[in-house]
């Protein structure tokens, strides 16, 4: 049963379009519940066919939501936070990167407003198989740590499923 959450998802990189065709072909949400940046062409292209709600920017499309997943390389993972930190307060905001260093205390450097932050980490098991682990703060509202990993599960197993 898909999770009745407002959800956008910014950032870059390789699963940036794959957290956002994991959503909408696994339904976690209705795909109306899903808002991306026009600007982000790799999020339109994996939203093709979906009536996803499409934003005139990554603010835009982070002020309709209350999860908002943010996926990015180590690298890339401070602009992308920049680019959000004015307005994340009343909002999760979930890091999604293959990176340990991008932990809670690594996001409260960067976004201070926020007060709710969750950190995925994506890791590849022994057989090669994609996993997250979850760093939750404590200020995250309870009902939200459940939509939160199954937004980024649903990632880890359809990149699975590609192989």
């Amino acid at each position: 049963m898909p999770q009745n959450v407002m959800v956008s998802v910014v950032g870059e990189g390789a699963y940036m379009p794959k957290l956002v065709k994991a959503i909408l072909t696994k339904e976690v949400i209705p795909p109306r519940n899903l808002f991306i940046s026009a600007k982000n062409k790799s999020a339109c292209q994996a939203a093709e066919g979906y009536p996803v709600s499409v934003c005139e920017d990554d603010l835009s499309a982070m002020i309709k939501s209350e999860i908002v997943l943010v996926a990015a390389s180590k690298r890339e993972m401070p602009t992308e936070l920049a680019k959000i930190s004015s307005s994340s307060q009343k909002r999760v905001i979930v890091t999604v990167c293959d990176s340990e260093q991008v932990n809670l205390a690594y996001i409260a450097e960067r976004i201070a407003a926020a007060t709710e932050f969750i950190a995925a980490v994506l890791h590849h098991d022994e057989n090669g198989k994609l996993y997250a682990t979850y760093e939750i703060s404590q200020k995250t509202r309870l009902f939200l740590h459940q939509p939160c990993r199954d937004l980024v599960n649903a990632m880890c197993d359809l990149v699975n499923e590609e192989g």
